[in-house]
Protein backbone atom coordinates (compact mmCIF):
# COMPACT_ATOMS: atom_id res chain seq x y z
CA UNK A 1 0.00 0.00 0.00
CA UNK A 2 2.85 2.38 0.84
CA UNK A 3 4.38 1.84 -2.61
CA UNK A 4 1.06 2.70 -4.28
CA UNK A 5 0.74 5.88 -2.21
CA UNK A 6 4.28 6.82 -3.20
CA UNK A 7 3.33 6.44 -6.87
CA UNK A 8 0.52 8.94 -6.27
CA UNK A 9 3.00 11.48 -4.94
CA UNK A 10 3.48 10.82 -1.23
CA UNK A 11 6.92 10.26 0.27
CA UNK A 12 7.63 7.11 2.25
CA UNK A 13 7.33 8.93 5.58
CA UNK A 14 4.11 10.69 4.50
CA UNK A 15 2.61 7.33 3.54
CA UNK A 16 3.57 5.80 6.88
CA UNK A 17 2.17 8.75 8.84
CA UNK A 18 -1.10 8.84 6.89
CA UNK A 19 -1.71 5.10 7.37
CA UNK A 20 -0.81 5.24 11.07
CA UNK A 21 -3.07 8.24 11.67
CA UNK A 22 -5.88 6.58 9.72
CA UNK A 23 -5.79 3.70 12.24
CA UNK A 24 -5.43 6.02 15.26
CA UNK A 25 -8.35 8.25 14.29
CA UNK A 26 -6.71 11.33 15.85
CA UNK A 27 -3.51 11.75 17.84
CA UNK A 28 -0.70 14.13 18.75
CA UNK A 29 2.67 14.18 16.97
CA UNK A 30 4.46 11.95 19.48
CA UNK A 31 1.89 9.20 19.25
CA UNK A 32 1.81 9.43 15.45
CA UNK A 33 5.60 9.18 15.18
CA UNK A 34 5.65 6.17 17.47
CA UNK A 35 2.96 4.32 15.51
CA UNK A 36 4.34 5.33 12.12
CA UNK A 37 7.84 4.29 13.19
CA UNK A 38 9.55 7.40 11.92
CA UNK A 39 12.13 9.62 13.69
CA UNK A 40 10.62 12.14 16.11
CA UNK A 41 12.75 14.86 14.53
CA UNK A 42 10.93 14.40 11.20
CA UNK A 43 7.32 14.16 12.35
CA UNK A 44 6.41 17.86 12.28
CA UNK A 45 7.81 18.38 8.78
CA UNK A 46 5.92 15.34 7.53
CA UNK A 47 2.65 16.46 9.14
CA UNK A 48 3.14 19.97 7.74
CA UNK A 49 3.55 18.50 4.23
CA UNK A 50 0.39 16.45 4.60
CA UNK A 51 -1.51 19.52 5.77
CA UNK A 52 -0.34 21.50 2.74
CA UNK A 53 -1.75 18.76 0.50
CA UNK A 54 -5.00 18.86 2.52
CA UNK A 55 -4.64 15.21 3.51
CA UNK A 56 -4.48 15.89 7.26
CA UNK A 57 -6.36 18.35 9.50
CA UNK A 58 -5.02 19.74 12.78
CA UNK A 59 -6.66 20.87 16.02
CA UNK A 60 -5.07 23.88 17.71
CA UNK A 61 -4.67 22.43 21.19
CA UNK A 62 -1.69 21.81 23.40
CA UNK A 63 -0.32 19.48 22.27
CA UNK A 64 -1.56 19.90 18.72
CA UNK A 65 -3.66 16.98 17.50
CA UNK A 66 -4.18 15.64 14.01
CA UNK A 67 -6.73 13.62 12.05
CA UNK A 68 -6.79 12.22 8.51
CA UNK A 69 -8.98 13.42 5.71
CA UNK A 70 -11.20 10.52 4.61
CA UNK A 71 -9.44 8.20 2.12
CA UNK A 72 -11.83 8.90 -0.79
CA UNK A 73 -11.22 12.64 -0.55
CA UNK A 74 -7.50 12.19 0.12
CA UNK A 75 -7.02 9.96 -2.91
CA UNK A 76 -8.97 12.35 -5.14
CA UNK A 77 -6.73 15.21 -4.04
CA UNK A 78 -3.57 13.16 -4.49
CA UNK A 79 -4.71 12.08 -7.95
CA UNK A 80 -5.50 15.66 -8.97
CA UNK A 81 -2.11 16.90 -7.74
CA UNK A 82 -0.33 14.08 -9.60
CA UNK A 83 -2.24 14.72 -12.81
CA UNK A 84 -1.39 18.42 -12.65
CA UNK A 85 2.28 17.53 -12.17
CA UNK A 86 2.19 15.14 -15.13
CA UNK A 87 0.40 17.71 -17.28
CA UNK A 88 3.01 20.34 -16.42
CA UNK A 89 5.81 17.83 -17.06
CA UNK A 90 4.23 16.93 -20.42
CA UNK A 91 4.05 20.60 -21.42
CA UNK A 92 7.70 21.08 -20.44
CA UNK A 93 8.74 18.02 -22.46
CA UNK A 94 6.76 19.24 -25.48
CA UNK A 95 8.34 22.69 -25.23
CA UNK A 96 11.79 21.12 -24.88
CA UNK A 97 11.13 18.89 -27.89
CA UNK A 98 10.11 21.88 -30.04
CA UNK A 99 13.15 23.91 -28.94
CA UNK A 100 15.53 21.03 -29.66
CA UNK A 101 13.89 20.25 -33.00
CA UNK A 102 14.48 23.83 -34.09
CA UNK A 103 18.06 23.87 -32.79
CA UNK A 104 19.04 20.46 -34.16
CA UNK A 105 17.56 21.15 -37.60
CA UNK A 106 19.98 24.07 -37.91
CA UNK A 107 23.06 21.84 -37.61
CA UNK A 108 24.87 21.58 -40.95
CA UNK A 109 26.31 18.21 -42.02
CA UNK A 110 30.10 18.44 -42.23
CA UNK A 111 30.57 15.78 -44.91
CA UNK A 112 27.55 15.90 -47.23
CA UNK A 113 29.52 14.25 -50.07
CA UNK A 114 30.09 11.05 -48.12
CA UNK A 115 27.79 8.09 -48.68
CA UNK A 116 26.12 6.03 -45.95
CA UNK A 117 23.80 3.06 -46.21
CA UNK A 118 21.83 0.85 -43.87
CA UNK A 119 19.62 -2.21 -44.32
CA UNK A 120 16.41 -3.13 -42.49
CA UNK A 121 14.89 -6.60 -42.78
CA UNK A 122 11.35 -7.81 -42.10
CA UNK A 123 9.29 -5.69 -39.70
CA UNK A 124 12.22 -3.30 -39.23
CA UNK A 125 11.95 -2.34 -42.90
CA UNK A 126 8.52 -0.82 -42.25
CA UNK A 127 9.90 1.15 -39.32
CA UNK A 128 12.79 2.42 -41.45
CA UNK A 129 10.40 3.59 -44.18
CA UNK A 130 8.26 5.43 -41.62
CA UNK A 131 11.36 7.04 -40.13
CA UNK A 132 12.68 8.29 -43.49
CA UNK A 133 9.26 9.53 -44.63
CA UNK A 134 8.62 11.36 -41.34
CA UNK A 135 12.03 13.05 -41.51
CA UNK A 136 11.36 14.58 -44.93
CA UNK A 137 11.23 18.38 -45.18
CA UNK A 138 10.77 19.12 -48.89
CA UNK A 139 9.95 16.35 -51.33
CA UNK A 140 9.23 12.62 -51.57
CA UNK A 141 9.31 10.79 -54.91
CA UNK A 142 7.91 7.26 -55.13
CA UNK A 143 8.93 5.35 -58.26
CA UNK A 144 6.53 2.40 -58.43
CA UNK A 145 6.06 2.12 -62.19
CA UNK A 146 7.01 -1.55 -62.32
CA UNK A 147 3.96 -3.82 -62.30
CA UNK A 148 5.38 -6.06 -59.57
CA UNK A 149 5.83 -3.25 -57.08
CA UNK A 150 2.50 -1.62 -57.90
CA UNK A 151 0.71 -4.94 -57.40
CA UNK A 152 2.48 -5.48 -54.08
CA UNK A 153 1.71 -1.91 -52.95
CA UNK A 154 -1.96 -2.45 -53.84
CA UNK A 155 -2.07 -5.53 -51.56
CA UNK A 156 -0.02 -3.95 -48.78
CA UNK A 157 -2.02 -0.73 -48.52
CA UNK A 158 -4.72 -2.38 -46.44
CA UNK A 159 -2.29 -4.01 -44.02
CA UNK A 160 -1.89 -2.39 -40.62
CA UNK A 161 1.83 -1.69 -40.94
CA UNK A 162 1.38 -0.06 -44.35
CA UNK A 163 -1.50 2.06 -43.07
CA UNK A 164 1.00 3.40 -40.53
CA UNK A 165 3.35 4.33 -43.39
CA UNK A 166 0.51 6.11 -45.20
CA UNK A 167 -0.33 7.89 -41.95
CA UNK A 168 3.27 9.07 -41.65
CA UNK A 169 3.10 10.23 -45.27
CA UNK A 170 -0.07 12.23 -44.59
CA UNK A 171 1.45 13.90 -41.51
CA UNK A 172 4.52 14.76 -43.57
CA UNK A 173 2.36 16.32 -46.27
CA UNK A 174 0.66 18.47 -43.61
CA UNK A 175 4.10 19.96 -42.91
CA UNK A 176 4.27 21.13 -46.53
CA UNK A 177 6.24 18.26 -48.08
CA UNK A 178 5.37 17.63 -51.74
CA UNK A 179 4.75 14.01 -52.71
CA UNK A 180 4.84 12.56 -56.21
CA UNK A 181 4.12 8.91 -57.01
CA UNK A 182 4.62 7.05 -60.27
CA UNK A 183 2.40 3.95 -60.43
CA UNK A 184 2.04 1.25 -63.04
CA UNK A 185 -0.76 2.08 -65.46
CA UNK A 186 -1.77 -1.57 -65.79
CA UNK A 187 -2.79 -1.95 -62.13
CA UNK A 188 -6.30 -0.99 -60.95
CA UNK A 189 -6.09 1.06 -57.74
CA UNK A 190 -9.75 2.19 -57.77
CA UNK A 191 -10.78 -0.10 -54.88
CA UNK A 192 -8.32 1.66 -52.57
CA UNK A 193 -9.77 5.12 -53.15
CA UNK A 194 -12.53 4.49 -50.59
CA UNK A 195 -10.21 3.70 -47.68
CA UNK A 196 -10.00 6.47 -45.03
CA UNK A 197 -6.25 7.11 -45.27
CA UNK A 198 -6.21 7.13 -49.09
CA UNK A 199 -9.15 9.54 -49.05
CA UNK A 200 -7.04 11.88 -46.92
CA UNK A 201 -4.18 11.70 -49.38
CA UNK A 202 -6.49 12.32 -52.34
CA UNK A 203 -7.73 15.55 -50.76
CA UNK A 204 -4.51 17.13 -52.00
CA UNK A 205 -4.35 16.15 -55.71
CA UNK A 206 -2.44 18.67 -57.78
CA UNK A 207 -1.12 20.41 -54.68
CA UNK A 208 1.00 18.47 -52.22
CA UNK A 209 0.11 15.02 -53.56
CA UNK A 210 0.39 14.12 -57.25
CA UNK A 211 0.14 10.74 -58.89
CA UNK A 212 0.87 9.66 -62.48
CA UNK A 213 0.82 6.37 -64.39
CA UNK A 214 3.53 4.79 -66.51
CA UNK A 215 4.95 1.38 -67.39
CA UNK A 216 8.65 1.04 -66.65
CA UNK A 217 10.02 -2.44 -65.82
CA UNK A 218 12.91 -1.28 -63.69
CA UNK A 219 14.06 -1.50 -60.08
CA UNK A 220 11.72 0.60 -57.90
CA UNK A 221 13.15 3.37 -55.77
CA UNK A 222 12.09 6.28 -53.59
CA UNK A 223 13.91 9.62 -53.18
CA UNK A 224 13.54 11.80 -50.11
CA UNK A 225 14.59 15.47 -50.20
CA UNK A 226 17.03 14.77 -53.03
CA UNK A 227 19.44 13.17 -50.55
CA UNK A 228 18.04 9.83 -49.36
CA UNK A 229 17.30 6.84 -51.58
CA UNK A 230 15.16 3.88 -50.52
CA UNK A 231 15.51 0.61 -52.43
CA UNK A 232 13.00 -2.14 -51.69
CA UNK A 233 13.98 -5.78 -52.10
CA UNK A 234 11.36 -8.46 -52.75
CA UNK A 235 11.47 -11.83 -51.00
CA UNK A 236 13.11 -14.23 -53.51
CA UNK A 237 10.90 -17.05 -52.18
CA UNK A 238 7.73 -14.95 -52.44
CA UNK A 239 7.94 -11.92 -54.77
CA UNK A 240 4.68 -10.55 -53.32
CA UNK A 241 6.41 -9.94 -49.97
CA UNK A 242 8.87 -7.24 -49.03
CA UNK A 243 12.12 -8.76 -47.77
CA UNK A 244 14.26 -5.73 -46.93
CA UNK A 245 14.73 -2.00 -47.42
CA UNK A 246 18.08 -0.38 -48.16
CA UNK A 247 18.48 3.27 -47.23
CA UNK A 248 21.32 5.04 -49.05
CA UNK A 249 22.30 8.56 -48.05
CA UNK A 250 24.06 9.74 -51.17
CA UNK A 251 23.20 13.11 -52.71
CA UNK A 252 24.89 12.27 -56.03
CA UNK A 253 22.98 9.02 -56.48
CA UNK A 254 19.74 10.67 -55.33
CA UNK A 255 20.28 13.49 -57.85
CA UNK A 256 20.83 11.07 -60.73
CA UNK A 257 17.75 9.02 -59.82
CA UNK A 258 15.72 12.21 -59.42
CA UNK A 259 16.63 13.18 -63.00
CA UNK A 260 15.52 9.73 -64.20
CA UNK A 261 12.28 10.04 -62.22
CA UNK A 262 11.28 13.35 -63.81
CA UNK A 263 12.26 12.17 -67.31
CA UNK A 264 9.54 9.54 -66.95
CA UNK A 265 7.20 11.76 -64.88
CA UNK A 266 7.01 14.46 -67.57
CA UNK A 267 5.51 12.06 -70.11
CA UNK A 268 3.43 9.96 -67.70
CA UNK A 269 -0.38 10.00 -67.61
CA UNK A 270 -2.05 11.95 -64.77
CA UNK A 271 -3.95 9.65 -62.39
Amino acid sequence: MIEKLKKLGMTGYESQVYLALLKLGYADADEIALNAKIPMGRIYNVLSGLEEMHLVRSQETRPKRYACVEPDMALSRLSKIKQEELKHAGEEIESLENDLRSELSGIVVNNPEKSFWTVAIGDESTELMREIISSSHKEILFFMASRMRSERIKKDMLKENHIEILGALYETMKKGVEVKALLNDGVDFSKLEGTPIVKKLLKHPGKKFQCRLATVPTTPFDIIDGENVLLQMQNPLNPDELFAVVNIRDAKLAGELRTKFFTIWDTAKVY
